[in-house]
């Protein structure tokens, strides 16, 4: 599946960095979260407070409203570091960094 986020609120300096889209590698669950998490592999990387991140972790923000639709829906941006690109089930969404809210969307078909 492939995704587009944009930038919806929490951190402008993070702004410029959205618009990207990627494809979802994985769907690792969370051992501290029932959201439902999809690691992205961006096309773009992303660079944050000088380091450089190939992969974030979305959720959906809204309750019934899964990622994947056509229509955008609210969700949570977490960066991935380089060397955790490889997220397991079980993880902790408090070791990323939730850099922002976004929106995101299916792109292509």
């Amino acid at each position: 599946m492939r995704l587009r986020i944009e930038y919806f609120d929490q951190n402008e300096s993070f702004a410029a960095q959205l618009p990207r889209e990627g494809v979802v590698v994985a769907q690792p669950r969370s051992g501290d979260s029932e959201l439902s998490w999809h690691l992205l592999h961006l096309d773009t990387p992303v660079t944050y407070e000088h380091a450089v991140y190939t992969h974030v972790l979305l959720a959906s923000r809204w309750a019934s409203h899964p990622l994947g639709g056509s229509e955008p829906t609210s969700v949570f941006i977490l960066l991935v570091p380089q060397s955790q690109a490889m997220v397991a089930d079980g993880f902790s969404h408090k070791r990323y960094l939730h850099v922002a809210w976004g929106m995101s969307c299916a792109v292509g078909a």
